[in-house]
């Protein structure tokens, strides 16, 4: 893989924006909690196509433990994650929520489907006024299952307003990636 160049300092490259999310835990100490990670994958060379938001939410595996002067975190089971590419039409339905146009992602179907070969998932998002937070959910029922896996996290107000600002951002160069090339390799590309 290439690196691109920066026009305004040819030393420095490009950033190349991949392997870099946001990443929310809520551990509690009965061991039921939960952890979200978003990534926005975001490629520079049309070819790729690939524009587009990850999000990851994995059930908490272990409670944290301490033992005198060492510290033992909580784990999350990053394994049995449940992972959805979302898009355009879906980051635009969780930005209703966030900003308020909307109680629910889906409306009236309470969250966004997403169909795949092996199964399917479901994306909620709602939000409680009366406390100013927000519940986002992923469930994710694979062919052949009897029940679908569930993991669903409770987000508060400053988070829910760093998670709308990363979105909205975000949501140019999911539809204008071209933004980020430079002019030099617009002019090489054509």
């Amino acid at each position: 893989m290439t690196t691109q160049q920066n026009i305004s300092d040819p030393e420095r490259p490009l950033p190349d924006y991949k392997g870099r999310s946001l990443c929310l835990y809520h551990p509690n100490s009965k061991g039921t909690g939960s952890a979200l990670r978003i990534e926005p994958r975001i490629n520079r060379h049309d070819e790729d196509r690939y524009n587009c938001f990850f999000l990851e939410m994995a059930s908490q595996k272990t409670a944290a433990e301490g033992r005198g002067d060492r510290r033992a975190h909580a784990t999350f089971d990053w394994e049995n994650k449940i992972t959805v590419k979302m898009g355009f039409l879906d980051i635009s339905e969780m930005l209703t929520v966030l900003d308020g146009h909307a109680p629910q992602m889906g409306g009236e179907r309470k969250g966004l489907y997403h169909a795949t070969n092996n199964g399917n998932t479901l994306i909620s998002l709602s939000h409680d006024p009366a406390r100013g937070t927000y519940y986002l959910s992923l469930s994710r029922k694979k062919n052949g299952a009897r029940e679908p896996q569930r993991i669903g996290i409770a987000l508060g107000r400053a988070e829910s307003v760093g998670l709308r600002c990363l979105l909205q951002t975000g949501l140019f160069f999911v539809l204008f990636s071209s933004a980020l090339k430079s002019r030099r390799d617009t002019k090489r590309m054509r």
